[in-house]
């Protein structure tokens, strides 16, 4: 990912060398061109018209590596005529200023030549007047000298793009060495090893380091608490089970079908618990799992809460409860899973119902609109709570003073699925009963 794209800068730069240095080579022959005209135009002054000398020629060619070729004109009417006869033709529509050269490139006898034309006033001749000087050279010194530039660039170059490669090699590989001790470090580890890493690493990297901890810790602590929940859930069930058990074994031995019936009572009941304790668990697992967002949707609160009222129904009649829904509201839109929130709802119930009021009573439930939030509240008038044990009452399989053969996780479950949907769950209790109170955005 470096050397690739130095490797097309110093491509680019050599190609902007080149035509640079193709552009100054022009600029050098056309000085030179302009100088030689100078000498030339200056030795046929002081010769009075004559051809230069061989000897100059000669010079000139061996300095240059490029035959010299030159004209000298007068005005018309002027006997001033030095040079060749046929300089290379002048393109269209150049027009010759006064001691401004003009330049341009031409073939003369196949070969590519350069040509400078300038108008020059003598004043050193017997009759003073304007000449025309033409100089040309063959290209080849150019050529000569372009190359030599262009391989000084490229030479230029190449060295830079060897020392960078190396630099950056060096330090490819010595920079990232703390990242290959780090690497073969977590590969030796094993797989319950999620201990913090405190292996010094280069400054670039320490945010990923802090971001691997933090994902240590997590991890950590999720598996703590997955294991805490399986030995809980395997102590909450082995209670039930061995009841079911004794329970149907003391069915077996009954001898009369009064005690038998009776038995089989009570391991029906005690099924319904287990049933019950099994759902709860699987809740509890299914909730911390999986992402209740994705089933987030649009539904209207007050049709869900009748659902669940009427579910609860039966057995509140049956414990000779009085069950209300209290709402000033014809329809409340909420987002969210209505599938989970009946299931948390349905667990307050249950507690109210189990531990508020196990022998009739009144549970009061209401909702209401208070600014962007609604309000759910569900009031029994049971005993209440001991206020030392309601911060208690959230964790886990935690019972009250009076378990009533409850699991203990359903305010757990409650309390999850009201925070993953953004609200609040808050128990307050007194002597009067208990109220759960929930604030969920709209």
């Amino acid at each position: 990912m470096i050397i690739a794209p130095l490797l097309l800068i110093v491509s680019m730069g050599i190609i902007a060398l080149y035509f640079d240095s193709q552009q100054k080579a022009q600029e050098i022959h056309d000085n030179l061109l302009h100088s030689i005209s100078q000498v030339i135009l200056r030795d046929v002054v002081l010769s009075e018209g004559d051809l230069l000398t061989e000897q100059l020629l000669e010079t000139l060619t061996d300095s240059l590596n490029d035959q010299i070729f030159y004209q000298v004109r007068g005005e018309k009417g002027s006997p001033l005529f030095v040079g060749y006869l046929t300089p290379p033709e002048i393109p269209d529509e150049t027009i010759i200023k006064p001691y401004e050269p003009i330049y341009y490139n031409a073939t003369y006898y196949e070969q590519h030549v350069r040509v400078m034309v300038a108008r020059e006033f003598v004043s050193a001749l017997d009759s003073p007047g304007w000449v025309t000087v033409y100089v040309w050279q063959t290209t080849i010194g150019q050529g000569i000298l372009l190359l030599e530039l262009a391989e000084s660039a490229f030479l230029t170059m190449l060295i830079m793009l060897i020392s960078t490669a190396t630099i950056v090699w060096f330090g490819v590989k010595f920079g990232l060495k703390p990242l290959s001790d780090l690497q073969n470090a977590i590969k030796k580890r094993s797989a319950n090893d999620l201990t913090r890493i405190k292996r010094k690493v280069p400054l670039e990297v320490v945010s990923l380091v802090n971001a691997m901890n933090h994902l240590f810790d997590q991890l950590k602590k999720s598996f703590t608490e997955k294991n805490d929940f399986i030995a809980n859930a395997a102590h909450q069930l082995r209670n039930p089970i061995a009841a079911i058990q004794s329970q149907a074994e003391a069915a077996e031995h009954s001898k009369t079908l009064e005690n038998m019936r009776q038995r089989v009572g009570d391991v029906a009941e005690a099924a319904r618990r287990t049933s019950r304790l099994t759902q709860q668990l699987l809740s509890m697992e299914h909730v911390s799992q999986r992402s209740i967002q994705a089933e987030f949707r649009r539904f209207d609160l007050l049709i869900m809460m009748q659902e669940v009222l009427t579910r609860s129904a039966k057995l509140a009649h049956q414990q000779d409860v009085v069950l209300s829904l209290h709402c000033d509201e014809s329809a409340i839109e909420l987002t969210g899973s209505a599938a989970f929130l009946s299931e948390a709802i349905d667990n307050l119930l249950d507690n109210a119902l189990r531990y508020g009021c196990p022998k009739g009573g009144v549970i009061d439930v209401s909702v209401k609109l208070e600014g962007a939030n609604v309000c759910i509240l569900i009031q029994d008038d049971g005993d209440g709570i001991a206020p030392e044990l309601v911060p208690k009452m959230y964790e886990r399989f935690t019972h009250g003073s009076n378990p009533s053969g409850g699991s203990g996780l359903g305010l757990s479950i409650a309390k999850t699925i009201v925070e993953f949907h953004g609200g609040e769950l808050e128990l307050v209790s007194d002597n009067q009963g208990t109220c759960a109170q929930i604030q969920l955005p709209l």
